[in-house]
């Protein structure tokens, strides 16, 4: 299972629980079962004690190793050159084109032509609402709008081949019988079409800085590939940075000692259960269905991969806390504060879960209990600062990816839907 970045622990849509403290060293044995039974899995309550009640030292449980010099290799691509750049303008460009301009050497409409029109209908002599459009590229071969997005009625487009430049052409059309708009339907029409001039494609070679500033809204063909170019890099160094915290992870995981107390495991599971259940069946759908129709997983084995993931994502979070606590790492408040601020105001981008305030942050993260999520919180803040000093000590090398290790990581990530409350 690949490890998470213990920060990406907070996004909404990847993990919904609250995470706190456990028993005294040797308590192992379950004081609460997971939520297996069908009532708690059909109303998504979990009933055990929660993870933010937990009174636990982590020196209990953790026995660090030499963490001073880390050595990790990471592989991927972490530089921009030309190609990734005309990659991703071929991508914008089929995104947002096709694109299209007057092609003055055309003055009749003939097959496969592109034609720009103003167009209006009328229904008994009067336009209609909906009827009525200007600067239209049309495909008049296909009846339908350039590009093929946007399909037309039968015969919306026959007049206009042959047409010329300038030229005004009446179309009659017959709306379907079970056309959506009930007054239009199975009704006669007539759409009269000004052609203003016959279309031809622009390629991405073709691009000039008037045409940048009027599709894309930048000053210069050279400014849109300056910003196409500070974008690929910014995604670059994220990649390489985040993979630097995977990297560092996977080895603290390896090389320190960490028992996982049964009890508190069992907690986190069954909250984060219980808030997948929440999120994912509020429609009356019971958990074995909807996990069956959209992964084909039973509740056993879902629970299964969740203990696995909160059992890795626990060990993390241990060792961390131990290092912190053992460097003396302390909170700025001030930090502290903008980072809570950033949860929430990010919250509407990354999950379906909002927050109005730092209130209802805590409470969420805390099953209903401010403090405790408020603890949770700091946790993992500290435990992040604590992340980010290893990352600067670490001999980081870098590897150049090749396709057989993509594909074993798509293949991994494939594995973990399961772990997503949005799958």
């Amino acid at each position: 299972m690949k490890r998470k970045v213990i920060a990406l622990m907070l996004c909404m849509t990847t993990l919904l629980t609250v995470a706190g403290c456990g028993d005294k060293k040797g308590s192992t044995d379950a004081t609460e079962e997971v939520l297996t039974d069908t009532e708690s899995t059909e109303t998504g309550y979990y009933t055990g004690k929660r993870s933010g009640e937990f009174d636990i030292d982590v020196n209990d449980y953790v026995k660090l190793c030499d963490y001073s010099n880390i050595d990790v290799t990471i592989t991927g691509d972490y530089d921009v050159d030309d190609s990734d750049v005309s990659n991703y303008m071929d991508q914008m460009f089929a995104y947002y084109g096709p694109f299209y301009e007057a092609d003055d050497s055309k003055t009749t409409v003939s097959d496969g032509d592109i034609v720009n029109v103003d167009y209006v209908g009328k229904l008994d002599g009067e336009a209609f609402d909906g009827g009525t459009a200007s600067d239209q590229n049309i495909d008049v071969s296909n009846n339908c709008a350039a590009g093929g997005k946007t399909s037309y009625i039968d015969g919306f487009t026959d007049g206009l081949m042959g047409a010329k430049v300038g030229d005004t052409v009446d179309c009659n059309v017959t709306f379907p019988e079970d056309y959506q708009e009930e007054s239009l339907a199975g009704k006669e029409v007539v759409f009269t079409f000004t052609v203003n001039s016959i279309q031809k494609e622009i390629t991405q070679d073709e691009m000039t800085d008037d045409f940048v500033k009027e599709n894309f809204k930048v000053d210069s063909l050279d400014a849109m590939k300056e910003e196409v170019i500070s974008y690929l890099q910014n995604a670059a160094d994220y990649n390489r940075s985040q993979d630097t915290y995977d990297a560092i992870q996977n080895w603290l995981v390896d090389h320190c000692e960490v028992e996982v107390p049964q009890d508190y495991l069992e907690a986190r599971v069954g909250e984060y259960q219980a808030n997948f259940v929440a999120q994912n069946c509020s429609d009356g759908t019971s958990l074995e269905d909807y996990l069956n129709t959209n992964y084909g997983y039973t509740v056993d084995q879902a629970v299964e991969k969740w203990t696995d993931y909160m059992t890795e994502n626990i060990k993390l979070e241990f060792i961390l806390e131990a290092i912190a606590q053992k460097e003396k790492i302390e909170i700025d408040e001030d930090e502290y504060a903008s980072y809570i601020q950033n949860l929430i105001s990010n919250s509407s981008s990354t999950s379906s879960k909002t927050f109005e305030d730092e209130d209802a942050l805590y409470e969420f993260y805390g099953s209903g209990h401010k403090d405790e999520g408020e603890a949770y919180l700091r946790k993992i803040y500290l435990a992040n600062l604590a992340l980010d000093q290893l990352k600067e000590n670490a001999n980081v090398t870098e590897a150049p990816a090749t396709d057989e290790s993509t594909e074993a990581t798509e293949a991994v990530e494939d594995t973990e839907a399961v772990e997503s409350t949005e799958e």
